[in-house]
């Protein structure tokens, strides 16, 4: 009678085995499930501090340079970033047309031509010298022995610089020498003297030649360099720290009506007040040009024929000629208010340029002058004669007995608002409205009040 209880409980526990099996199991899942879900805690926590790390802007450089020289300026960021010199990169903008260096947040680093320098520099300091960041930055920064005068503006305390003059230039004379050849004149031997050039320009008119010469920025090559080169004064002083313009010597007024005369004659066209001249000798236009040496880039990329460069041509019958030319262009500063870590990152950056090789590298690429000697030895005339004979040229004219202290710098003269004022009275000289002597009368005139200032607006 006892069997069916029997059989019943047997039933009923090997019913309950695999359910106790089954929850023993899920228990056993459970349970090795809480170290997972405790490990992927611990690592979401890690990986969360991972993610918060601060990650640092980039440094911005903004420059208004054109294309060929911002290609250039583009390789030495990328190769900067590349190396690892600092934990920052440098990331660089194109200034608009219409921006001035103030107004809004303003770029950790500016490249500066001479206008946008003037706004830059008038009123209330808006830059860090470059020796106070480079000493912030415990960053090495020799005096640099640049072959030249440095313009007022660049001069620091006690002469260190307030900002990196990256893109120094001085006027130089390039010439098509097809062109020389084939009207018979010597490429490899090109006229030193204004004089001989004269009778060369007159065998290219000769020779069918409709533009013989042109010239860049008339003012700054044909007053400003002119009167350095022969020991002239732009401007003297007046007073503690006034100047008065010196312009109306007999030197400026000789030269000056030698090249009306060139003007009425066709020998010279003038196509405008800056670098207008430089696509009409690159096009073959016009065989001779005087320009800034800067203007070899576009004239390596535009000229279809063999490019000369030579000195600027001198006057041989003034006593003591020729001296020296000007050193100016695009320089690099650092805008007030940047932190330890951009003024370390900016302190690399320049030492970085420095480099003798990328010196001569930059040399190369846009005909500025190295800045320092073993960038100007860097300079190999075997991979580059012609580029290479550019920077030479300026060097040596740059490196010329030195002339009296007030025709190596004059604050006149780097203020763009006195040499535009020289070019609009040049503009009477070359309609033929009045001589040599009396345009210059009337620029020392009205420009009495912008060189008589200390300020450098007028």
């Amino acid at each position: 009678m006892l069997i069916k209880p029997l059989a019943a409980l047997v039933a009923a526990s090997v019913m309950l085995l695999p359910m106790a099996a089954s929850a023993a199991a899920e228990s056993k899942k459970a349970d090795s499930a809480k170290p997972a879900k405790a490990s992927a805690r611990a690592s979401s926590k890690s990986a969360a501090k991972v993610a918060v790390a601060p990650v640092l802007p980039d440094v911005e450089l903004e420059h208004g340079l054109d294309e060929t020289t911002a290609q250039a300026l583009q390789v030495l960021v990328d190769e900067f970033n590349a190396s690892g010199a600092a934990k920052q990169k440098i990331m660089l903008s194109t200034r608009k047309p219409d921006d001035g260096a103030a107004g809004g947040k303003p770029p950790a680093m500016v490249v500066l031509d001479d206008d946008t320098r003037q706004r830059f520099l008038d009123g209330k300091p808006r830059y860090t010298p470059l020796y106070q960041v480079m000493a912030s930055a415990k960053e090495k920064f020799p005096s640099l022995p640049i072959p030249a005068p440095m313009p007022p503006y660049l001069n620091g305390d006690k002469g260190r610089l307030n900002a990196l003059p990256i893109g120094l230039t001085t006027p130089v004379m390039f010439y098509n020498k097809d062109a020389f050849e084939h009207v018979g004149l010597d490429p490899a031997a090109p006229p030193t003297h204004w004089f001989t050039l004269q009778a060369a320009l007159g065998s290219l008119r000769d020779g069918g030649y409709a533009c013989p010469y042109t010239s860049a920025r008339p003012a700054l090559i044909h007053v400003d360099n002119l009167s350095a080169l022969h020991n002239e004064p732009f401007a003297r002083k007046s007073g503690k720290n006034g100047e008065v313009l010196a312009i109306n010597g007999l030197v400026q007024v000789k030269h000056l009506a030698l090249m009306s005369s060139w003007y009425k004659s066709r020998y010279l066209h003038l196509f405008g007040n800056g670098d207008e001249a430089v696509p009409m000798f690159s096009g073959g236009q016009c065989q001779v040009l005087t320009a800034r040496s800067s203007a070899w880039p576009q004239i390596k990329r535009d000229a279809k024929f063999n490019v000369g460069v030579a000195a600027l041509p001198f006057h041989d019958d003034i006593r003591d000629a020729p001296r020296h030319t000007l050193a100016d262009g695009a320089s690099l500063w650092v805008t007030a208010g940047r932190s330890s870590g951009e003024t370390q990152t900016i302190g690399r950056f320049v030492t970085f340029l420095l480099d003798p090789d990328r010196q001569a590298k930059w040399a190369l690429a846009t005909g500025f002058i190295p800045l320092n000697r073993a960038g100007m030895v860097a300079v190999s005339p075997v991979d580059a004669p012609t580029v290479d004979g550019v920077v030479r040229v300026a060097l040596r004219q740059l490196s010329g007995r030195p002339g009296v202290t007030e025709s190596q710098v004059s604050r006149a003269a780097s203020n763009p608002r006195v040499l535009s004022l020289l070019d609009k009275e040049l503009e009477e000289l070359w309609g033929n409205r009045m001589p040599a002597k009396e345009v210059l009368d009337n620029a020392v005139q009205k420009a009495g009040s912008c060189v008589a200032s200390t300020n450098s607006s007028c």
